[in-house]
């Protein structure tokens, strides 16, 4: 089950998309997502499946991981098919409609595999440094991603571990009835290994001395190429195609 959380789950490989600042990165999936939902014509939406396509190729990460992440939207996707079909939309965009939510779910994922959670939080928080001028604390929300990063695979991780306890044991998950009255012990032992840990992050942080009001740092120099501004260009370019 775990395996199948894209979130906060990064891939080591060498690739172009690897080697991008994390800040381009999110820079281009905002852009890209900008451009898939102005999108209205089924011939661009395509276009951007074939370029999504080359951008996944690029990455190196093996196709499964992507095909895990849609597999968990499949249901939902069939629900909005069926619901326009219901409603009889135009089955050019009802399929444009189905196409951008593959598309946003790749792009995203994309992000997740080739970035360690670290540079995302950190590249969140560059971005968002003009609202400290307004009073707004970035690092505490840069704070929150890096946290939710952290805790969800850790989270999916303990309910894999208690699922798979529980089927050693006997547990029988293959009706519906059992699954809905096996959910409280499945949520129970996950949220005490999860409050266990948090506390446990919090007495490290404390140990270390950890202030939010404290002028943070970074260790790593995150310099750009320019094969960056060349990914941002390129994004640009299609957002304005796509628009005019």
């Amino acid at each position: 089950m775990s395996s199948s959380i894209i979130l906060g789950r990064y891939c080591p490989l060498k690739s172009h998309i690897h080697s991008l600042n994390a800040t381009s990165k999110i820079i281009c999936v905002l852009l890209f997502t900008i451009t898939t939902l102005i999108t209205k014509s089924l011939l661009y939406g395509i276009l951007l499946l074939a370029i999504s396509s080359i951008v996944i190729y690029l990455t190196n990460v093996p196709l499964k991981l992507y095909l895990k992440s849609l597999s968990k939207m499949k249901w939902f996707l069939i629900f909005v098919f069926l619901i326009n079909l219901l409603f009889k939309v135009n089955l050019s965009i009802n399929l444009l409609m189905i196409i951008k939510i593959v598309l946003i779910i790749n792009y995203s994922s994309v992000l997740m595999l080739t970035t360690k959670p670290t540079e995302i939080t950190n590249s969140v928080e560059k971005i968002l440094s003009p609202l400290n001028k307004i009073g707004i604390k970035t690092i505490k929300i840069s704070m929150g991603i890096s946290l939710a990063l952290y805790f969800i695979p850790t989270i999916f991780d303990h309910a894999n571990k208690i699922l798979k306890s529980q089927i050693s044991r006997g547990a029988d998950y293959r009706r519906l009835k059992n699954k809905v009255f096996s959910i409280k012990s499945i949520v129970f032992p996950m949220l005490n290994l999860s409050l266990k840990k948090a506390d446990n992050l919090a007495d490290a942080m404390e140990v270390r001395l950890f202030n939010l009001n404290n002028k943070k740092t970074s260790y790593q120099a995150t310099g750009w190429a320019d094969f960056d501004f060349i990914a941002i260009l390129i994004h640009v370019i299609l957002m304005i195609g796509v628009f005019i």
